[in-house]
């Protein structure tokens, strides 16, 4: 494993490679969801041991971030002006719709039922890898959502370009 400079943790202690590919799992009858190997190993180089901040998403799905990337995360929030309605707004709805979930040896998290709700979720559950972060999906609400996006044409793809 590679090392930082910085300090002697190996890269895989501190950072996220990225989030890639889809999974799908079943909630439990407790309401957990296990968390795929593939994703908890990207976090540490680890099965376990693995903590995700969990909230409401923008769209209809809860959203996963690993520990390390929520502090980033926070991190650029901190610097918004609270000085702006908008920016207070955003970081009191983002702030109160998050919590801190712990895998257990298992690699389970146990999901509010607060935030099934508003992700439409009761059973199968889509887990979608966004770069740094997860994405948590019904399988219903998923397509539904898919149907009523704009399509990714070529002159998406054109306006892209210029951006990356």
């Amino acid at each position: 494993m590679g090392r930082n400079p910085k300090n002697s943790q190996s890269f895989t202690e501190i950072m996220i490679t990225s989030f890639a590919g889809e999974s799908k799992n079943i909630l439990d009858d407790k309401s957990r969801l296990s968390i795929p190997a593939k994703y908890r190993r990207w976090i540490n180089g680890k099965d376990t041991e693995c903590t995700f901040f969990i909230t409401k998403g923008s769209d209809p799905c809860l959203v996963a971030y690993p520990e390390p990337e929520w502090e980033i995360f926070t991190e650029k929030l901190q610097k918004l002006s609270q000085f702006k309605k908008k920016n207070r707004s955003f970081i009191r709805t983002w702030s109160r719709n998050s919590i801190r979930l712990k895998c257990d040896k298992q690699g389970r998290v146990l999901l509010p039922q607060e935030h099934l709700d508003f992700a439409n979720i009761k059973k199968e559950v889509v887990i979608i890898g966004a770069l740094n972060y997860l994405e948590l999906w019904d399988t219903e609400t998923l397509e539904k959502h898919q149907e009523s996006q704009i399509p990714l044409d070529d002159d998406y793809y054109e306006d892209l370009a210029d951006i990356l």
